[in-house]
């Protein structure tokens, strides 16, 4: 059952009243480094990287970044995503380094294969990846020269499994927090020539309890009482992020809390009466977006209490300068005796 949120404006004054203003000023905290995070895309020797590093101290951002790519290129390249056309076949050790504000800087190596091409009238391989928290599912795009025909394919989902042939092709990672897979798609032309494309993949497990930020993420029910959910704002910086009652009963409240209209109320268990001492909890699966990666493992926290309701706010892990703001989703859980 779906109605207007019509309870949230009291309910969100007490929490803004909540808020703490105080006098006096406090020492300046200790600037940190930045984390240095990449992600890339090659096709046979011609890479695309692009920087998802972030910076964890508030008002801070990263400021620069220098890359070397580890096959003696003599100038380093400066710009954010760049791209490069490795000489040869090989393994080659990438090193981004990122600086903020006042010159603090963190660096990351990862090992980069890269295969030569195929001769003329040869395929090209090339697949897109979409990830809903841990699945993903991997679409095959390969073009073919004239005169080059399919024969099979490959997926190596960098995780230690295979899966030949299938187009598209699912796969579940397993992780606990942010993580990085190198995923490659091997294409064998009629000819017998091949083509390879890797790409990075950086998935994360759903927001839970788990990994709930200040405390605990559990809804304890102190009396008898109906329950339901409403969304008060969204300001995601990817679609699919979805809303899940995992305990004690399983329900999608919202499919694409991106996209659902703000103000919308949904009825938890159909409205039945959950018993006192009930423990609810709530899972939200981070979507994806096509142009950005994952800079975060995505999380929640959690506000208020059983008499004035519960504020749940997600942060769905992209980057970004004021990142991550617990905005990307905000949430009213309200408990009717």
């Amino acid at each position: 059952m779906n109605y207007r949120l019509r309870w949230l404006a009291p309910l969100l004054f007490i929490l803004s009243a909540c808020g703490g203003g105080g006098g006096g000023s406090s020492p300046a905290a200790e600037n940190r480094a930045p984390t240095a995070n990449f992600a890339f895309t090659c096709a046979d020797l011609v890479c695309t990287f692009t920087s998802n590093s972030t910076d964890q101290d508030v008002g801070d951002a990263i400021a620069s970044q220098s890359w070397t790519f580890g096959d003696g290129t003599a100038t380093a390249v400066t710009v954010p995503a760049p791209s490069h056309t490795f000489a040869a076949a090989g393994a080659y050790d990438v090193t981004l380094v990122v600086a903020d504000r006042s010159g603090v800087s963190g660096s990351l190596v990862r090992r980069v294969t890269v295969t030569a091409p195929a001769t003329p009238a040869a395929p090209h391989a090339n697949f897109a990846v979409a990830c809903s928290s841990l699945d993903c599912t991997f679409t095959d795009s390969t073009t073919y020269d004239a005169g080059s025909a399919f024969q099979s394919r490959l997926w190596d989902f960098g995780d230690g499994t295979t899966l030949a042939s299938t187009n598209p092709a699912t796969h579940s990672y397993t992780a606990t927090t942010l993580t990085t897979f190198t995923a490659k798609l091997t294409i064998t032309d009629m000819a017998g020539k091949t083509s390879t494309n890797v790409q990075s993949v950086i998935v994360a497990p759903p927001a839970t309890s788990l990994n709930c930020v200040g405390g605990n993420c559990v809804l304890n029910l102190t009396q008898p009482a109906r329950v339901s959910a409403g969304l008060v704002s969204h300001s995601c910086s990817a679609q699919g992020n979805r809303v899940v009652m995992t305990a004690p009963v399983t329900q999608v409240i919202f499919p694409d809390g991106c996209v659902d209209p703000v103000g919308t109320v949904v009825s938890i268990n159909g409205g039945a009466v959950f018993a006192a001492n009930t423990q609810l909890q709530i899972a939200v699966v981070s979507g994806t977006l096509a142009t950005a990666r994952l800079a975060f493992t995505p999380a929640i926290r959690l506000t208020g209490d059983f008499a004035n309701g519960w504020i749940l706010t997600f942060d769905d892990g992209y980057g970004g300068p004021g990142e991550p703001d617990f905005n990307d989703l905000v949430i009213l859980i309200k408990a009717t005796p």
